[in-house]
């Protein structure tokens, strides 16, 4: 199922800073460097002072000749690299990301663009002392592009970064943009975000989050402790699983329970200790159940997550059943889908801040008009937050999904006829007919990028009973969801110790070709 970029068939072009040496740029390019891939470093022509720059710039900017001819060069080469097939992608530091966003200029593109601490050149105009950004493209070709700044850069500062993001937005160009920590310089940090986005990017697979068992409460530290959940979260990354996930259950009551429920360890601090433990697995919630919180509190605690994980958090959001839970958590079980959609409408505005809410009058005779501005700290380390997942089945979470949302998350109902109350999916033809339905509701909303959608098996259930016999045909449906357009799977492996979860996952993972 997945198609591995093989060794020797992808090719980084690392672009070095003004009076950089090419040797800068092979130093941080290989840490960027996916797995068995080539390495680049072209050098800029040296100046009359013997510095090294890839266009000059003077009063009143960039030379246009100058920087077309930069980007000539440089797009010759990366033509003559991807004559044989290969994908190629361009990484920049400083002036070297700065050409590296405007190669389309010439109508030559690479298969990606990776810009750090970077800025757009500035081009003067001849009838005024105004200058003004180049056209960052032309041709057909708009390469996904990643922009990561740093957050206390002096020399090219963060906003400049955000700038070039935003103008490549404008101009269609599939662009990410982050501002990390760190100054003028291409950190651990950066590299890690920077080689798993190229990744993401050119591997054209279908991505696995696999559940933490930390439902299994009766295994004990076994499986639900912290060491449990730093040694299973680490085999997974190792594994080549993208994500591990946790699922949200406060209190579910004795029915459900009983009627294949479980518990679960709180998400947010389950996810901080598998974080703690990995470098590029993702933190999945499958699903948080935003109704069951004030939706400031949430806010503060997945925005802590995302940037004590370094900006991996991927947020599956739900409204939970109408059942016992909501009542024990004080929230009216009839009111849950209004109160998702007023948490999903709040909480990037909580995380973009300040959110004006209502405050007691303390003087009825002074200015207070009862209205107060309240600040969260930390924002996400995502920008402008983590992925929101809406998950749901009927027509209102698909609406809810493609206005709010990243992505489409149901959980169809397995081959055991298990699933989650409101869930109404229980085959292909009804998972077709509902992917169907988001695309028209994004046309009727005038969304115009596609939701991520991540589903879990119908398969699961047989494999959970028999997982040596059901591997084959939940591998067979992964393929099938695959070719529909699903782009993650949602798994669980059986196992009641680390070291038999470890073998199931170890075995998934094969079965997927993972890894």
């Amino acid at each position: 199922m997945r198609r591995d970029l093989d060794r020797g068939t992808g090719v980084l072009v690392a672009l070095h800073g003004h009076g950089d040496e090419p040797a800068s740029a092979r130093t941080w390019g290989r840490h960027l460097l996916p797995p068995g891939w080539e390495l680049v470093a072209p050098g800029a022509p040296r100046d009359d002072d013997g510095v090294r720059s890839w266009f000059p710039t003077g009063p009143r900017g960039v030379d246009p000749t100058a920087l077309d001819a930069a980007a000539a060069r440089v797009g010759t080469l990366v033509e003559q690299l991807r004559a044989d097939g290969r994908p190629v992608v361009v990484a920049g530091f400083s002036q070297g990301a700065a050409l590296a966003l405007v190669l389309g200029r010439g109508g030559v593109q690479p298969d990606a663009v990776v810009a750090l601490c970077g800025f757009l050149p500035e081009i003067g105009r001849a009838d005024t002392a105004a200058t003004t950004h180049p056209p960052v493209r032309s041709g057909p070709r708009r390469p996904a592009t990643l922009v990561l700044s740093g957050a206390e850069d002096e020399v090219v500062p963060s906003f400049l970064g955000e700038d070039a993001a935003a103008v490549l937005a404008a101009e269609g160009v599939p662009v990410t943009g982050a501002v990390l920590p760190g100054g003028h310089e291409v950190g651990p940090a950066t590299a890690d975000r920077a080689r798993a986005w190229i990744l993401d990017v050119l591997s054209p697979q279908l991505r696995v989050s696999l559940a933490l068992p930390v439902d299994r409460v009766d295994t004990g530290a076994e499986l639900v402790s912290g060491d449990a959940v730093a040694d299973l979260a680490l085999a997974y990354e190792r594994l080549g699983f993208h994500a591990a996930s946790v699922a949200d259950h406060p209190a579910p009551d004795e029915r459900r329970l009983a009627a294949g429920g479980h518990h679960s360890l709180e998400p947010t601090v389950a996810l901080a200790v598998a974080g703690a433990a990995t470098r590029h697995l993702l933190l999945h919630a499958h699903l948080y159940v935003l109704p069951f919180r004030n939706t400031f509190l949430a806010a503060k605690a997945l925005a802590s997550l995302d940037v004590l994980s370094g900006g991996r958090l991927v947020l599956g959001v739900g409204a939970g059943d109408p059942d016992a839970e909501p009542r024990a958590l004080g929230v009216d079980p009839d009111d849950l889908g209004r109160a998702l959609d007023e948490a999903l409408e709040l909480l990037p505005r909580i995380w973009s801040g300040p959110v004006e809410v209502s405050s007691p009058r303390r003087d009825p005779g002074g200015g207070d008009d009862g209205r107060a501005r309240v600040h969260a700290r930390p924002t996400p380390w995502q920008r402008p937050h983590p992925p929101l997942w809406v998950g749901g089945d009927d027509d209102a979470a698909l609406r809810r999904a493609v206005r709010h949302g990243q992505g489409w998350s149901p959980t169809p109902i397995d081959d055991d006829g298990r699933g989650p109350g409101s869930a109404t999916i229980r085959d292909l033809e009804a998972l077709t007919a509902a992917l169907d339905r988001t695309r028209e509701l994004c046309a009727l909303e005038g969304r115009t990028d596609p939701l991520t959608v991540c589903v879990t098996p119908f398969a699961q259930g047989a494999y959970l009973r028999e997982p040596d016999a059901g591997l084959d045909a939940l591998v067979e449906e992964a393929e099938a969801l695959a070719a529909l357009g699903v782009d993650w799977l949602a798994l669980t492996v059986p196992g009641r110790s680390r070291a038999e979860v470890r073998d199931r996952a170890a075995a998934l993972a094969a079965g997927l070709r993972l890894g």
